[in-house]
């Protein structure tokens, strides 16, 4: 039994959390998640195996540290934003955008919307704010591929949005093939004027009021789909606090100005933020 872990999970609680492992040097070998801490700790401790892989990561450990958690979900969305900050190394197979990882930082999108004609608006995940149309993000969490909790309530979420945009709209009487599935890279639809300044709140993370008015605009489509739209305010509200909402707060609390961040001061800040329970 690794003495570090058991030392660690004998003074760890019991609640929710997310733990990371340092080495000699005080670098980030691993970041996980629990809905209890000091249990998954004790799991650690007695995990055996040959020393290699991931089983390595256990003898480089000279300590254990953790932020505890409202519940389970938090953690495990906070396990995310550490997981793409820090890129610790026995994390390359989580499935979450990292540093390490060659030309990850590269497709982390924005939300762009343009003018797309007249009443239409245009919306495109990209990866450089533009010089034209208003641009949301940074999203390190919203894309394809991306397999974490956090990363599916974004894309799942995001894509909702634009179906409750389009069944608002009245266009169709089928839904576009394109927002069937996650996270398309551009999608395009009328947006009366009177939603459009919801529409800016939402994407900036100042206000989620506008999932509510687009299922109201909604309720003239057929009774058959109703339900699924339902579900879709709920998805959408899940991107809001994964994606706009999170940017927002982010910002506010270390002070950064303008209603972007870019890749590299979205992860320095996640830094700072977990740096005193690092040091501490």
């Amino acid at each position: 039994m690794n003495a570090v872990l058991r030392d660690a999970a004998g003074e760890a609680p019991g609640g929710a959390g997310v733990y990371l492992f340092l080495d000699e040097l005080g670098h980030v070998l691993y970041v996980g998640k629990a809905g209890n801490l000091r249990q998954r700790l004790r799991q650690h401790a007695a995990a055996e195996g040959p020393r290699v892989g991931l089983y390595r990561r256990y003898e480089l450990v000279r300590r254990v540290v953790w932020e505890t958690a409202v519940d389970e979900e938090a953690a495990a969305w906070r396990e995310s934003e550490l997981i793409f900050a820090l890129s610790p190394a026995f994390n390359a197979d989580t499935g979450v955008r990292g540093v390490a990882a060659v030309g990850q930082a590269a497709r982390i999108p924005y939300v762009v919307v343009r003018e797309a004609g007249a009443g239409v608006l245009g919306f495109r995940l990209e990866t450089v704010t533009p010089m034209a149309g208003r641009a949301y993000g940074c999203f390190p969490h919203l894309g394809k591929g991306v397999a974490s909790r956090l990363g599916i309530a974004c894309s799942d979420g995001y894509t909702a949005l634009l179906r409750l945009l389009w069944a608002s709209s009245g266009e169709g009487e089928r839904m576009p093939a394109s927002i069937t599935r996650s996270a398309p890279e551009a999608f395009t639809i009328a947006v009366d004027d009177g939603m459009r300044d919801g529409l800016h709140r939402f994407l900036s993370g100042s206000r989620a009021k506008l999932v509510d008015e687009l299922l109201l605009g909604a309720s003239g489509r057929p009774g058959y789909m109703q339900p699924a739209l339902r579900r879709d305010r709920e998805a959408a509200l899940g991107f809001f606090a994964g994606g706009p909402r999170l940017v927002r707060e982010r910002r506010l609390r270390h002070g950064v100005r303008g209603r972007v961040l870019d890749v590299e001061t979205y992860r320095r800040l996640v830094c700072e933020e977990i740096a005193p329970v690092i040091n501490g």
